[in-house]
C-alpha cells in the first residue's frame, strides 16, 4: 500500500514538471479533437438521415440539426457539448473560397442579433455528404495544418 502511494505520488511529480506542448503538439491534438467531432457529426448525419451543420464564432461552435421549424441545437448526445479549440490555436475556415464571417460579423450594429436564426457554415447531409470547406490551424511556433471535407488524416 505504502509503495503504490510512494509511485502514485512520484508520477504526480513527474507530471507537473513535464514540459507544456509545443505548438506542433498542441496543432496535431486540437486537429484529432476536430475531425473526431465533424466524423461524429457526418455519422449522425447519415444514421439519423436527418441534416446537420456545425456553427462556428471566433474560438468554438454548436451542432445544429434542420427540422421543420429551421435549425435547432442539438440538445442531446455527443454533438450537443460544445466545440471548443484551445485559445492559443487560431483558426481560419474558408467556405467556397471565402472566410466564414461570424454572427456578430454578419449582423449590422443597429440589427439585434438575439432574435436571428444560426445558419451553421458546414452542412452535413443525410446521405455522408459533407459541404466543401478548408479550416485552417495555426499555432506560434509551428507550420499551419489544414483539414478539409475529407477529414482524411495526414501525417
Amino acid at each position: 500500500m505504502v509503495v503504490v502511494f510512494i509511485i502514485g505520488l512520484l508520477s504526480g511529480v513527474a507530471a507537473l514538471t513535464l514540459p507544456s506542448k509545443d505548438g506542433g503538439a498542441l496543432l496535431y491534438e486540437q486537429r484529432y479533437k476536430l475531425i473526431g467531432n465533424l466524423r461524429s457529426a457526418r455519422a449522425e448525419a447519415v444514421f439519423s438521415g436527418r441534416s446537420l451543420g456545425l456553427a462556428w464564432e471566433q474560438q468554438r461552435g454548436r451542432f445544429y440539426v434542420l427540422t421543420a421549424q429551421g435549425w435547432q441545437t442539438i440538445q442531446q448526445g455527443g454533438l450537443a457539448k460544445e466545440v471548443v479549440l484551445d485559445e492559443r490555436v487560431d483558426s481560419v475556415i474558408t467556405v467556397g473560397g471565402e472566410p466564414i464571417k461570424s454572427a456578430s460579423e454578419d449582423s449590422g450594429a443597429s440589427e439585434d442579433s438575439e432574435g436571428q436564426e444560426t445558419t451553421p457554415q458546414i452542412m452535413f447531409l443525410g446521405d455522408g455528404q459533407i459541404s466543401p470547406f478548408e479550416w485552417r490551424l495555426s499555432s506560434a511556433g509551428a507550420e499551419s495544418l489544414v483539414l478539409d471535407e475529407q477529414l482524411m488524416v495526414e501525417p
